[in-house]
């Protein structure tokens, strides 16, 4: 049964698999958001795989001239 926190409650300190140990979660509307350590974590950036330079010469309308 999840937990439920009063309207005052603002963080809770709660397990969080994805960290493997006990930090801060977000508390709105009496329930457990999400954890704080987590949602901080820059996010890598992917890389792109195409871009314009390596699209190839498929709609160049110059090449084949």
């Amino acid at each position: 049964m999840p937990e439920h926190y009063t309207l005052s409650t603002v963080e809770a300190s709660v397990w969080c698999n994805r960290c493997g140990k006990m930090t801060q979660w977000r508390v709105a509307m009496r329930h457990r958001q999400y954890c704080l350590d987590c949602y901080n974590k820059p996010v890598a950036a992917k890389e792109e795989p195409m871009g314009p330079d390596t699209q190839g010469d498929l709609f160049n309308p110059d090449v084949g001239r």
